[in-house]
């Protein structure tokens, strides 16, 4: 078992210092990245499920530790998958943002017609109504 968590607690290292290329990454590169860092939380919850049998068999004086050991790596994953997510979702909102953008540049705007109309509110037509009554 213990081979396994080192190699699993070292993984989730080496994805945490990955979450930091995401933000340096240009926009080329940043969904290979991103796959990356999902293949490998991908793998590391295989690793976790395999370390969850592994410490179920422990010895009795070993097992508690063994298992909070193993649920502090899953809560530690767990969090980088929820980060990773969040970035996502930030860089899909700006990459919209953007195209909206552009879309909104490069429309070109004409009058609807030669007459122009303008819509006259509630509280206009109310102040015309009390005029009408004195």
């Amino acid at each position: 078992m213990e081979p396994l968590y080192q190699q699993t607690h070292k993984q989730v290292h080496e994805i945490q210092s990955h979450m930091g290329r995401l933000e340096t990454a240009d926009k080329q590169s940043v969904h290979l990245v991103e796959n990356e860092i999902q293949a490998s939380i991908d793998q590391i919850f295989s690793h976790l499920e395999r370390l969850e049998i592994l410490s179920s068999k422990e010895p009795p004086n070993k097992r508690q530790n063994a298992k909070l050991r193993v649920d502090q790596l899953k809560y530690d994953v767990q969090h980088l998958q929820t980060a990773l997510r969040n970035f996502q979702q930030r860089r899909y909102t700006r990459e919209q943002q953007e195209r909206q953008r552009e879309e909104l540049l490069s429309r070109t705007f004409t009058t609807n017609d030669s007459d122009t109309t303008i819509p006259m509110d509630e509280s206009l037509q109310f102040n015309s109504s009390l005029q009408k009554i004195e």
